[in-house]
């Protein structure tokens, strides 16, 4: 995991933040709704407009630049794709980066034993629990092999 920093960050609703991650370091943000949780996460993710710098192993990352950050990230909300079922919502970054199919199959296999959800391979969101649809989220999560992972109020 790269080492984050964060210098003088700031949009609509964070101001001046400041802080670093190092790396194999976890980190929890505790605080009321409204306060920027989410918004900071998104910012580190790279998918928001912010002012200052992000830095990754002391490099500074280009603001339009998410592909390159490698990070899972698990939302609040989940957002697995409805038209999807469980095999391909998990095996989603992996098409995206033009993964070989054998790669795919096996990655995506290894996750479903791992978080225990193989039953659920054929299903779609629609036909889930919430805890269900929560481990299919992580597995798309953890697809890749992220550097980072970020987790927005995981255990809901």
């Amino acid at each position: 995991m790269p080492d984050i920093e964060l210098k003088n960050i700031s949009n609509y609703i964070c101001k001046d933040i400041n802080l670093k991650i190092l790396d194999k370091e976890f980190l929890v943000l505790l605080g009321p709704n409204g306060a920027g949780k989410t918004t900071l996460l998104n910012i580190i993710a790279g998918l928001i407009d912010y002012e200052g710098s992000l830095l990754f192993n002391g490099e500074e990352v280009e603001r339009n630049d998410n592909k390159k950050r490698k990070f899972g990230y698990l939302f609040q909300d989940l957002h697995l794709f409805p038209h999807l079922n469980v095999f391909s919502n998990i095996a989603y970054s992996l098409k995206l980066e033009k993964k070989e199919e054998y790669y795919i199959r096996s990655r995506v296999e290894e996750l479903l034993e791992m978080l225990n959800i193989k039953d659920l391979v054929t299903r779609y969101p629609r036909e889930l629990s919430g805890g269900e649809k929560q481990r299919v989220a992580l597995a798309r999560a953890l697809a890749f092999h992220p550097e980072v992972l970020l987790l927005d109020e995981p255990l809901m």
